[in-house]
């Protein structure tokens, strides 16, 4: 099976005085729509820049003609997964800002860390800080956080995401 790699060499435009490193994006197969100034991937879309990653089933990325091709954005499709040093994240859909240094996850949103869970609809994670936020809880409800218990799961903690009985 053929693989596509598709490398945007600018950098993250953020307000640290450290520039990321490339963003990669590797797929299946790629299709570049240059007069909508889009390329959509699809397959198996693996997204990395230094120690972020995203994997996606189709990922649709939207760049600036005007500045050399500058990504602006990426709206991820089916089985996000997201994965930066010690925190990972599901859900249905998300959206990469490039130029906020943001990733947007939306519908049954989860951020998992060795402390704990989070989940909502809707969780923004900065990719810069490494702070996730969570704007809406899940279909109505409430925003729920799990945190993990200090001690062994004998001493009566339970896994991140499981409640005690």
């Amino acid at each position: 099976m053929i693989r596509w790699l598709w490398m945007i060499s600018l950098v993250l435009v953020t307000a640290s005085p450290v520039e990321a490193g490339p963003l990669r994006i590797t797929s299946e197969s790629l299709v570049v729509e240059h007069v909508k100034n889009r390329a959509q991937f699809s397959g198996a879309v693996h997204l990395t820049r230094d120690d972020f990653e995203l994997k996606c089933d189709r990922l649709v990325a939207f760049y600036k003609q005007q500045a050399g091709g500058e990504l602006d954005r990426a709206e991820a499709y089916g089985h996000v997964s997201m994965r930066q040093g010690d925190k990972h994240g599901l859900s249905n859909e998300a959206i990469y800002k490039q130029s906020e240094g943001i990733l947007i996850l939306i519908g049954k949103a989860r951020v998992e860390d060795p402390e704990g869970m989070i989940q909502g609809e809707k969780i923004i994670h900065n990719i810069q800080t490494t702070e996730t936020r969570v704007q809406q809880g899940t279909a109505g409800e409430r925003v729920h956080l799990t945190f993990e218990a200090e001690g062994d799961d004998e001493q009566g903690s339970a896994p991140v995401g499981k409640p005690l009985p």
